[in-house]
């Protein structure tokens, strides 16, 4: 009686296994039903229940999508990472790259964010482009480096704008001219192009506003702004024609940098008002 009692009582302790078939297959319907968290508790019981699953390790790639898909993006990096490090010859490591790619690419949708996510992005898809190349992800990859670079310009110019709204033309004028140098046919140093020409117009500075939309028309011809720069241009742009007008607007920037008059600094505001400046600065 006492074996038998000690032996039931150990039964009773013993959690009770899931067949893997059923863990597996109701992993894969809330998956289909996009109930993500559901489907990452039955996959990550399957592995836990049955580690050597004939499944298990597309349960583990799953369980790194279900993350990404819900929008929790560390999660998803981590989860991709693991995969990686524990399937090193892995069929599926063109998807983990891709996705992990994705995953740090959703993580520098805005400009004032930090540059490192759209890099770490960039590195993954080129690391999928030189590794599997000829590949449907190869090629997803590389639409995927364009999305990478154009958020790598937003932050740039985002900041040269700043600096623009702040009187800072030396630092705004720093920062086109990485755009320049670094990103010229995208979108965001397109529109940093059009704002810089206005800016140079109020400033009474035609030859900078005329470099800019030169250019701009010049390296964005089909682009929504293009049409306008050149009505701008009027007569002026008929000079430039053929010639690629970046490398004069580039000159003229580190000519730039060394004028005294590029840099306006805020004027002092007293917090007495009959003390105050008749004259107070715009920025």
């Amino acid at each position: 009686m006492l074996v038998a009692v000690v032996l039931t009582g150990g039964c009773a302790g013993k959690k009770r296994l899931v067949p893997s078939d059923k863990l597996w297959s109701e992993g894969n319907s809330a998956f289909h039903d996009e109930a993500w968290e559901v489907a990452i508790e039955r996959y990550k019981a399957l592995l836990d229940q049955h580690p050597f699953d004939t499944n298990s390790e597309e349960a583990e790639l799953k369980i790194g999508e279900a993350h990404y898909f819900a929008g929790h993006y560390a999660e998803a990096i981590a989860s991709f990472g693991d995969f990686e490090r524990m399937h090193p010859t892995s069929s599926n490591l063109a998807v983990v790259e891709y996705h992990l790619g994705m995953a740090y690419l959703a993580q520098a949708s805005t400009s004032d964010r930090d540059q490192q996510a759209a890099s770490n992005a960039r590195t993954y898809f080129q690391n999928l482009i030189d590794r599997f190349p000829g590949t449907p992800w190869s090629e997803k990859a590389r639409l995927r480096l364009r999305e990478c670079r154009e958020a790598m310009a937003m932050h740039e110019s985002g900041i040269a704008q700043y600096y623009l709204r702040h009187g800072n033309m030396k630092a705004a004028e720093a920062r086109l001219r990485s755009l320049l140098a670094d990103y010229p046919e995208t979108d965001a140093t397109a529109q940093a192009l059009y704002v810089f020409a206005a800016t140079y117009a109020k400033r009474k500075e035609p030859d900078g506003a005329t470099l800019a939309l030169a250019t701009l028309a010049h390296h964005h011809p089909d682009g929504p702004l293009a049409a306008d720069a050149r009505r701008r241009l009027g007569t002026d742009g008929a000079a430039l024609d053929g010639d690629d007008p970046l490398p004069r607007l580039v000159q003229r920037l580190d000519e730039m940098q060394g004028s005294a008059d590029r840099q306006q600094l805020p004027r002092a505001v007293s917090a007495y008002p009959e003390n105050a400046p008749s004259n107070p600065s715009p920025y």
